[in-house]
């Protein structure tokens, strides 16, 4: 176990009883806009805490700012519209999900942190899980998801300097050589996805915690079609296997190199 945490904010794949009703969606459409087998974690051995959405990112998204407009979406990815006619969210009916969900969910991984530098850790490394299906354009120029893809808030292929990232592009560079030398899969920095509201929100929590240890922030993005095929409509829990435990190896190796890149850091051994 070493301090890093590992966030899987779409990992609710279906929606209760008593609101599937008023959903436009079918089970398949409702499941496909989440992050399907993001909470399927056990090869992640190298985590000190795993944090999974306990609700549907239709109902309350766990990756998106708490408010009425952001946390809450209308259409699938695929433009569908998500609820029946006036069967949508009230403002009052948003605010209690905020309550019951977001919150919740956001206070864990601040305990998490918490907890690790009330341990002494010197750097705590957060890890925001996703997967993408490669079936429908992702943005206005119609990019379609590549095999992998690794954010930090910075510019596409990790150019210019390190400032306002939520981690060094070198890290990145290393995870993304790990992941093509063992996987025999491209991947990709900052392309489509540069990070969402959680990498943001990471970046200041150190501040806001008024915590000693160093905080590092990284996004991972999959392509879902390499798990799960689209038109069989069959799983590959092997393949899923064999993704999660490179991916696991390759965030231990950086953070060995984080930890120490630390100036004057202690001499401790974590592992």
């Amino acid at each position: 176990m070493l301090p890093i945490i590992l966030v899987a904010p779409h990992s609710q794949s279906t929606v209760d009883k008593e609101l599937k009703d008023r959903f436009a969606l079918t089970d398949y459409e409702i499941w496909k806009c989440s992050d399907p087998y993001t909470d399927q974690l056990d090869e992640f051995t190298c985590t000190a805490s795993q944090h999974k959405a306990d609700v549907n990112r239709l109902i309350c998204d766990m990756n998106r700012a708490p408010n009425a407009y952001d946390a809450f979406r209308t259409f699938d990815f695929y433009g569908r519209k998500a609820f029946k006619d006036g069967e949508g969210f009230s403002t009052n009916e948003k605010e209690n999900l905020l309550m019951k969900h977001w919150y919740p969910f956001h206070q864990g991984i601040i305990d998490s942190i918490q907890n690790l530098d009330s341990q002494g850790y010197e750097t705590i490394l957060l890890v925001d899980y996703h997967n993408t299906a490669g079936d429908h354009a992702l943005n206005k120029n119609q990019d379609y998801m590549s095999s992998m893809i690794l954010s930090n808030l910075g510019s596409e292929q990790g150019r210019g300097n390190n400032k306002g990232l939520s981690i060094p592009h070198e890290y990145l560079y290393d995870l993304s050589n790990h992941i093509e030398k063992n996987l025999g899969i491209s991947t990709e920095i900052n392309k489509i996805y540069r990070g969402g509201y959680n990498l943001y929100w990471y970046t200041h929590l150190r501040e806001m915690l008024n915590i000693k240890a160093k905080i590092f922030a990284l996004q991972i993005e999959y392509n879902l079609d390499y798990v799960f095929n689209p038109i069989t409509k069959k799983f590959d829990e092997d393949a899923l296997n064999v993704m999660q435990k490179s991916i696991n190896d390759g965030l231990v190796g950086i953070y060995d190199k984080i930890h120490k890149n630390i100036p004057n850091r202690k001499v401790t051994t974590y592992w």
